[in-house]
């Protein structure tokens, strides 16, 4: 009985250890910044120029891919950003013409945020 008892408490404290590793680890990517979750375009619809906006600095660097309604890739963007400080890229994209395209930002960890924006 001891010794099933010994087996039982000790997977427990593994499962508990690995609960804890796993929340720690979770909880500092969240500290550092999710790059992807929280951009959006301003403004948007865009006129002129443009920003890629973050709600918080970001703590890995990103791709930006822009797409008209076709599938056709109209801009490609690895821009050097300052990591832990960056909260903002500026957009090239002046010379699309008007209509509507889709925008993936893509982090170095894979995750990926899609977003429209319209070009009057």
């Amino acid at each position: 009985i001891c010794g099933a008892r010994d087996t039982l408490l000790m997977k427990m404290k593994r499962f508990v250890l690995f609960i804890l590793v796993v929340v720690g680890i979770t909880g500092a990517a969240n500290a550092l910044g999710d790059p992807v979750s929280s951009a959006f375009i301003s403004p948007n619809p865009v006129e002129g120029k443009a920003e890629l906006m973050f709600d918080e600095p970001l703590a890995e660097n990103v791709s930006i891919i822009v797409k008209d309604l076709t599938g056709k890739t109209v801009y490609m963007d690895r821009p050097e950003i300052i990591l832990g400080e960056s909260r903002q890229i500026p957009l090239q994209i002046e010379s699309l013409k008007k209509g509507i395209y889709i925008l993936q930002v893509t982090a170095v960890s894979g995750k990926v945020k899609t977003l429209r924006f319209h070009k009057t």
